[in-house]
């Protein structure tokens, strides 16, 4: 294992993330707040440790696959711990570590979990550097490093394949560090002119900028307590879903659409079933909240349940918004999905298990391995009424071969045991079913919220410490599909065996 060079990588991802910390220190100048010096010290601290790191380590060896992985693997543990920093200087939580970690990871990993009781009451630059995180970690910040600094050295294609998100590995250009500033491009893009135009819906531009990278990188913080739902603004809300769906679909086909292949778009399989899922998903849970009979206790609990009985236009409003949030793996919300029918309920829960299509900036499961799964099931439906044909999983015109099938029933499997460990592991802590099941899938899909004590209008505060970090942990393999995570442990526990 070539640990000068994965080290190497560590110091060069901390010198690009001290630069970044810049931006939020002169938004903290500006607005004349009181974490100028927490930003300071975090900028010289992350710096610092990243020129000992780059400099003193010398290696000029050619990645190979496994150490891709763990590069990779370490270096979101390496942004998450010094991401904290201005967090936990400021005195974040109480000057809790663990929860300004958890604040960190769910930032770069795009989750939106939050720790916070009461958002507004951070300064400027804290706020801004919260959200940049979202936007670093969306198109993620390996796949940027691969994609400015060229010059690294190494086989930047074990980077680039460790972090892209998916069973697919497309390349838009022969080299892979083009494809990287390609992705980038378009994001910086999408970022410019989601900017604008929430800046024509009346937010000022540090709002605009932090509820932008959110949305893209299909994060979830906001600036306010009440999330989106503070603006009350349905050409906000309708701002905000269409970057949250198209930040959710694979940016290997903005870039076909871009070059003038919009028949290719449309025709994409995975696009067409995820679209169709989040209309009817969409429709179902609209009809759901505006038909269902609401008790009396509902009612007196939740009082503004009488306002979907009269409006079916304010249920499709809130039911698509949230639809496209939680699918999308954004965690967003403008209205409290707590007080929507059981049916409801559970459709958004399911909705976090799948996420966005891959290549985009969501989380989850992926919708074309879901596609390939139920292309699976058919298959061996068939297989029993034939048993000498043979039927392979072809979408569209892609043929899977057995490696990716049995990769991708293998993924799912983890995927699933994995929730499964964590949701255990949180009850045996004390916390009651729904609170355990939903935090587990939220945190794992980087969907942020849940139901329960982690609901809507909740926060992950009255976790213990050792919960937290094992959250931690969940963001952590959500983002990076758990294989680089488990591939960092065995190198670290049995280092002979990867000479």
């Amino acid at each position: 294992m070539n640990w000068k060079a994965i080290f190497k990588i560590q110091g060069l991802l901390l010198l690009l993330l001290s630069v970044s910390m810049i931006i939020p220190l002169i938004f903290s100048l500006f607005y004349g707040s009181d974490d100028i010096d927490e930003l300071f010290y975090s900028i010289l601290i992350t710096s610092f440790s990243g020129l000992i790191l780059f400099l003193l380590l010398k290696s000029d060896e050619t990645l190979r696959p496994r150490e891709g992985f763990v590069a990779v693997a370490m270096g979101w543990i390496s942004a998450a711990a010094f991401g904290a920093l201005p967090f936990w200087l400021w005195g974040m939580s109480g000057g809790n570590y663990i929860d300004c970690l958890f604040e960190s990871m769910s930032g770069f990993t795009t989750t939106g979990s939050s720790i916070l009781t009461d958002i507004e009451a951070l300064p400027k630059g804290i706020l801004f550097w919260r959200s940049f995180t979202h936007w670093l970690g969306g198109m993620g910040i390996i796949v940027l490093i691969v994609a400015i600094l060229p010059m690294l050295g190494f086989n930047s294609t074990q980077l680039y394949k460790a972090e892209a998100a998916g069973p697919t590995k497309d390349k838009l250009s022969p080299k892979i560090k083009d494809t990287a500033k390609i992705l980038w491009f378009i994001y910086a893009g999408m970022t410019v002119i989601m900017t604008i135009l929430l800046l024509t819906a009346g937010m000022d531009l540090f709002d605009a900028l932090c509820h932008t990278f959110a949305a893209l990188g299909t994060g979830g913080f906001s600036t306010y307590n009440k999330s989106v739902g503070n603006f009350d603004s349905l050409y906000v809300e309708i701002l905000i879903t269409a970057f949250m769906y198209v930040s959710a679909i694979n940016f290997f086909l903005h870039y076909n659409l871009i070059r003038g292949n919009v028949k290719g778009f449309f025709r994409d399989k995975e696009w067409q079933f995820y679209t169709t899922l989040l209309l009817l998903t969409g429709f179902a849970i609209a009809m759901n909240m505006h038909f269902h009979n609401y008790s009396q206790e509902d009612i007196s609990k939740y009082p503004e349940v009488l306002k979907y009985n009269s409006s079916f236009f304010l249920c499709l409003r809130h039911s698509f918004f949230t639809t496209v949030s939680l699918a999308s793996s954004t965690g967003y919300v403008t209205a409290n999905y707590e007080m929507w029918p059981y049916f409801s309920k559970l459709m958004l829960i399911l909705l976090m298990f799948g996420g966005g299509c891959a290549g985009s900036t969501s989380g989850g499961i992926k919708q074309i391995r879901l596609m390939m799964v139920i292309k699976i099931v058919y298959n061996e439906i068939k297989k029993l009424t034939y048993p000498r044909a043979f039927f392979s999983v072809k979408i569209a015109n892609d043929v899977y071969s057995d490696p990716i099938i049995k990769s991708t029933i293998a993924f799912v499997i983890l995927y699933i045991s994995t929730f499964a460990v964590v949701s255990l592991i949180l009850t045996f802590q004390g916390y009651d079913i729904i609170t355990s099941f939903s935090a587990s899938a939220g945190t794992l899909g980087g969907v942020g919220p849940g139901l329960a004590r982690v609901g809507a209008i909740e926060n992950f505060a009255f976790f213990d410490d050792f919960s937290t970090f094992l959250l931690v942990v969940n963001m952590l393999l959500g983002r990076l599909e758990i294989y680089p995570v488990l591939i960092l442990i065995y190198a670290v526990f049995n280092p002979r065996k990867l000479h």
